[in-house]
């Protein structure tokens, strides 16, 4: 039997993931993250972790005969301190503070990947979530199929915005009105960014658009774009019109159909851009 561990953040995708993965044949061991992980497991091997642990993470998977390995929902990085790292995570997260977190989870793979652990995307085990291409609903006009000229011209600034940033180990959100960059996500998480942006918006200035992209130089395996109804939500509020994500590679926390609904009770114009380049 194929046996996989899910170290699991907030939200439903760890509890989404694990139901495929147990459907496909998988055993599954659940790891919430202390503090984080709000899903309810049961019926699942569940072992709780600290973010900071990784030495003991490691070591409850190798005891499980675990060989793959899923990172999946959201994680807020507290600072170094009130992570209280173990040896192993010391030594590893200690160089987020020169490398950044893309480095640090990179660091981390490679730490399992010692003990003959794969880690794997989260797409695997959720099929028929990841952003489509093109609109997905137009809550500014009847016609479904286009974007304005000025949405499109709005997008192509985010997206340029992004790009420019993506090998520094930035956010992979931007708002953007009138040309103007509005907002630029930080360690603080797109729905926080979109909140701080309410303020700054001109309600006369034109589309306030919101793009999210994958950075450049971002491991799908570990770090996926997400997005669900809570940000479109939250999006509606702070005043936004239009949100651009990138297409096959942006997960969705909720299912396509879900999606279009938030979207239209916000009358909010979702689109699925081009994927970027990337190495």
């Amino acid at each position: 039997m194929k046996r996989l561990a899910i170290i699991a953040g907030k939200g439903h995708l760890p509890i989404d993931v694990a139901k495929t993965a147990t459907a496909d044949g998988y055993y599954v061991l659940v790891l919430p993250i202390e503090g984080q992980a709000d899903a309810d497991f049961t019926g699942y091997q569940v072992s709780s972790i600290r973010l900071g642990g990784i030495g003991k993470t490691r070591s409850i998977i190798t005891r499980q005969g675990i060989d793959q390995l899923v990172m999946v929902g959201k994680v807020v990085w507290p600072s170094i301190a009130a992570l209280r790292p173990d040896f192993d995570g010391a030594k590893l997260i200690g160089k987020m503070i020169t490398k950044g977190d893309d480095h640090v989870l990179r660091l981390i793979a490679a730490y399992f990947a010692e003990k003959g652990i794969e880690t794997i995307a989260p797409y695997r085990f959720l099929p028929g979530r990841k952003m489509p291409l093109g609109v997905i609903h137009n809550g500014i006009s009847a016609d479904q199929g286009t974007i304005s000229p000025e949405g499109d011209e709005a997008i192509a600034c985010g997206v340029s915005v992004l790009a420019a940033l993506g090998t520094h180990d930035v956010g992979q959100s931007v708002i953007v009105q009138n040309g103007r960059v509005i907002a630029i996500e930080a360690a603080e998480g797109s729905d926080a960014m979109i909140a701080r942006s309410a303020t700054l918006l001109d309600p006369d200035g034109g589309v306030a658009c919101f793009v999210k992209m994958a950075k450049s130089a971002q491991d799908l395996r570990l770090d996926v774009p997400v997005l669900g109804g809570d940000t479109i939500r939250s999006a509606a509020i702070a005043g936004l019109s239009l949100l651009a994500v990138e297409a096959e590679t942006v997960l969705l926390a909720d299912d396509l159909a879900s999606i279009r609904a938030a979207c239209a009770a916000h009358s909010i114009t979702l689109i699925g851009i081009e994927q970027q380049g990337r190495p």
